[in-house]
């Protein structure tokens, strides 16, 4: 019994000790770190969804192959000719209503232009006006997309919790106050440690994450930032990020790139938006996952491809005029860690016996 309290006692005590750390050293010589544990389309839904999509949701390749074909016909003119336009994608008109998009002006995301046009949103408040998010209208009919139970998003999760390619960290230093800093450091790093999570599965603030510094340097970024009222904002800037399903290209890259986030000690959550490159966001579309499986999520890509054409809205092509980027928001959440630089990962480590000692390298996933 005696062995019961003290064990008792001793978890308690560390129990709180725990707590203590995680509230009043997550800001540590200035800084603080947080890691990505959710990531998707930062799209406005409705409760029944009847208001952004009136006619409903988008038909798969499946409903779209019959529609097309009813009387059927050759394989190469029928389904072949279909899988050819994933591949070599075609912009030419489709029939009326083959394809939806949201028809409503509220929508989440950030001024990315610094305008208010005719095709940006608002927010559903009515505050924030010039909202840049055309990827809205690419995916917001389109249930693969959807929350909560959106094929894509679950497995955007999915990957992104197994697999530490995704590990994705944000570094804020040079912070004197997380609720107040108008000058502050972004830093972007892929890490290379799983994600923390409690006995129930959920992710905890107050764990490790290295910085994969030599294969993931590819992913390094700093800009500048501000925070006001504990909600950190960043300067515009270029990047790629890790993004793989262990199949396809395995990042997206985007233009203008930003930050809105709201922080405390324990995590952070928000938006980040910018220009996605929509070439590479489709590429990496289809080669991930075949006709087959986005049926289930209804999501006919080359329709969608028709429509990432039809909405995309920065950084024309020199030759054709065409616009090579679609703005886009996410809608992100962090958890806090404490980030480890290659410089803090290297330590002397003990030889077993008879051994020559050595030092301890960084690790790759």
């Amino acid at each position: 019994m005696k062995h019961l309290i003290a064990a008792s006692t001793f978890a308690l005590i560390a129990g709180l000790a725990g707590s203590a750390t995680a509230d009043d050293g997550a800001l540590r010589d200035r800084t603080i770190g947080f890691v990505l544990t959710h990531k998707s389309f930062a799209l406005w839904q409705s409760p029944d969804g009847k208001k952004e999509c009136p006619q409903g949701v988008n038909v798969g390749p499946r409903e779209q192959f019959k529609a097309l074909y009813p009387d059927g016909g050759k394989f190469a003119e029928t389904q072949l000719a279909r899988e050819g336009e994933i591949h070599f994608p075609d912009t030419t008109p489709e029939p009326d209503l083959f394809f939806r998009e949201p028809v409503v002006k509220v929508g989440l995301g950030l001024n990315l232009d610094g305008k208010t046009d005719d095709n940006d949103f608002v927010s559903e408040d009515g505050k924030e006006t010039g909202i840049d998010n055309q990827m809205y209208r690419v995916v917001g009919c389109t249930d693969n997309y959807r929350g909560p139970e959106g094929q894509a998003r679950h497995f955007i999760q999915d990957y992104m919790r197994k697999f530490n390619y995704n590990r994705w960290l944000i570094e804020v230093t040079d912070v004197d106050d997380l609720t107040n800093d108008a000058d502050v450091t972004v830093s972007l790093y892929r890490g290379l440690d799983s994600l923390t999570q409690d006995a129930a599965g959920n992710f905890t603030s107050g764990g490790t994450q290295r910085v994969d510094a030599k294969w993931g340097k590819e992913f390094i970024y700093k800009t500048k930032g501000k925070i006001e009222g504990g909600v950190l904002t960043s300067m515009p800037t270029n990047i790629t990020f890790p993004e793989s399903q262990s199949r396809g290209y395995p990042y997206n890259a985007v233009k203008d790139w930003r930050l809105r986030l709201s922080l405390t000690s324990e995590g952070a959550e928000g938006l980040m938006a910018g220009y996605l490159d929509l070439e590479r966001w489709h590429h990496n579309l289809w080669q991930l996952w075949s006709s087959h499986h986005r049926s289930y999520g209804g999501e006919p890509v080359p329709s969608q491809y028709r429509s990432l054409r039809r909405n995309a809205d920065a950084y024309p092509d020199p030759a054709t005029g065409q616009n090579t980027h679609i703005s886009a928001a996410w809608a992100v959440k962090f958890a806090q860690a404490f980030i480890m630089h290659p410089d803090e990962q290297v330590a002397e480590t003990p030889a077993p016996a008879g051994l020559t000692a050595g030092k301890a390298g960084t690790a790759r996933e």
